[in-house]
């Protein structure tokens, strides 16, 4: 009769099955946090662009990360660029919304550029309440808008000293 001990080889099994969970888990992460990248653009301005699909788990991300980089930044302007976003339903709308509410008690301006035609369309039709949400039809544009209003903050700080 022949005994195997196979005590090594499953420690080694386990140690296999943990090394590869570690890595799925640091995979995981990485692919969120490239799912909603945030970029300081100027002082007190961040962008925060979206590419894709958007589902419930991205949305939450979207609106942390916004409000994230706000605090982080110390942001008056969050641009949201949605030039990627290839589909609008309620969910993505009521996102949106959500997002540039919080970023207001956080007492930041948002700013949502890249509505394409079909987008907002889209938006109309499903009555999305976009009241004090400023838009752009591009990021271009947004950019150049929120430089503007940098520099005039920058004058009205220096006339006011």
């Amino acid at each position: 009769m022949l005994l195997h001990d196979l005590t090594d080889l499953m420690r080694v099994e386990e140690e296999r099955v943990s090394l590869q969970q570690q890595i799925i888990a640091t995979q995981q992460e990485t692919m969120r946090q490239l799912s909603t990248p945030l970029i300081p653009i100027a002082n007190r301005v961040i962008l925060l662009p979206l590419v894709g699909n958007i589902d419930q788990q991205r949305a939450q991300q979207v609106i942390e990360t916004v409000l994230h980089g706000v605090d982080m930044h110390q942001a008056s302007i969050a641009l949201i660029d949605i030039t990627g976003v290839t589909t609008v339903d309620t969910q993505v709308a009521q996102t949106i919304v959500e997002a540039a509410q919080a970023v207001r008690l956080l007492g930041a301006r948002v700013m949502l550029t890249g509505i394409q035609p079909q987008i907002a369309q889209t938006l109309v039709h499903l009555g999305t309440d976009l009241q004090g949400i400023d838009t752009r039809a591009d990021l271009q544009s947004g950019i150049a808008w929120a430089l503007q209003q940098q520099n005039v903050k920058s004058k009205r700080l220096v006339f006011a000293v």
